[in-house]
């Protein structure tokens, strides 16, 4: 592998400022924010301070590490809401390695702009390795850091991948910068699914809508159908409960004459039987006569018949109905 070289030129500094910042915020806890300690990872691939994750995973009235053995799983992230099992927290140890690198080099007066020019600001912003003192200008793929060239140079990362750190920095944005786009096109695809959702669910709202108007037309005037009906139904009982009425009369009147008579007859036999043997044999023959001029008993026909006929109407009009309403 041939040697990286430190990168010089009047923008060298202003790189080195970038570089520092976006490591310091890659290495900044979403919680407390500030430098990771003791840096744990979740299931979604977020991580966060132990003790911070610890806090907010905490239940009311228990102590911090009493917690975090009796905590019920899973629960979400505090970043990204994704569910995590609190037993499945795993120490991040490059994250920590970065952040205690980041704590000890780093410089407040770079960090607030207080440094005199951006070159002294640079300078001031540099993060060294701690074991050679050297810039550290170069990432291991293997092991996840920043290296220097020293290290490089070392057994330990001589069978590793290693790439200038602008270089794995551009790789590491161009790789988000990807997912961002993807992530972007399912958002769009998201958003003409909704409004294509939208769209047919007004349509069907309003079919539903003229549906219900049409159903209400239809039991409105199967109402007023009824209510007609009925009135031609109740007429027609009142018509026939008069002619019932008038002929219960007229029945009464005539079987009352018919008894009389009856009774008239009745007691005649009687009279004769009651005679001497002459003259109730003079008397048989005109008193038998008589059974040949009885009344015979008048059968109910007429009512049975109009009550029939009725029935058979109101039959009819139950099968009208039943059409009606299945149209």
């Amino acid at each position: 592998m041939a040697a990286v070289g430190p990168r010089t030129g009047p923008g060298a500094g202003a790189e080195a400022l970038a570089l520092a910042a976006e490591l310091q915020g890659e290495a900044t806890c979403s919680i407390c924010l500030e430098l990771f300690r003791e840096p744990v990872s979740v299931e979604c691939g977020h991580s966060f301070c132990r003790a911070c994750i610890a806090r907010c995973w905490e239940r009311p009235n228990t102590g911090t590490a009493a917690a975090t053995r009796t905590l019920p799983g899973p629960l979400p992230c505090p970043q990204c809401r994704e569910p995590a099992r609190p037993s499945q927290l795993r120490p991040n140890r490059q994250l920590a390695a970065v952040a205690t690198l980041l704590r000890r080099f780093s410089l407040p007066g770079a960090a607030t702009g207080k440094c005199g020019t951006p070159e002294a600001a640079a300078s001031a912003a540099i993060v060294r390795c701690t074991h050679h003192g050297e810039p550290l200008k170069l990432y291991c793929q293997d092991d996840g850091r920043a290296i220097c060239v020293v290290c490089d140079r070392a057994r330990e990362h001589r069978a590793h991948a290693v790439l200038p750190l602008d270089e794995a920095v551009q790789e590491a944005k161009e790789l988000l910068d990807s997912r961002l786009r993807a992530l972007k096109k399912e958002l769009e695809d998201y958003e003409v699914f909704r409004s294509t959702e939208e769209k047919e669910s007004k349509e069907l709202l309003k079919q539903m809508t003229a549906e219900r108007e049409k159903v209400g037309a239809e039991f409105q005037a199967l109402r007023a159908f009824l209510v007609e009906q009925e009135g031609r139904l109740l007429s027609r009982l009142e018509e026939l409960s008069r002619e019932v009425t008038q002929k219960q009369t007229e029945n009464l009147a005539q079987l009352g004459g018919e008894i009389a008579q009856l009774s008239k007859l009745s007691s005649q036999i009687q009279e004769t039987a009651q005679k001497p043997d002459l003259d109730f044999l003079q008397e048989f023959k005109n008193t038998l006569s008589k059974f040949h001029h009885l009344p015979k008993v008048p059968l109910a026909g007429n009512q049975a018949f109009n009550m029939w006929a009725f029935r058979e109407h109101l039959s009819k009009l139950y099968s009208t109905i039943l059409i009606v309403i299945a149209h």
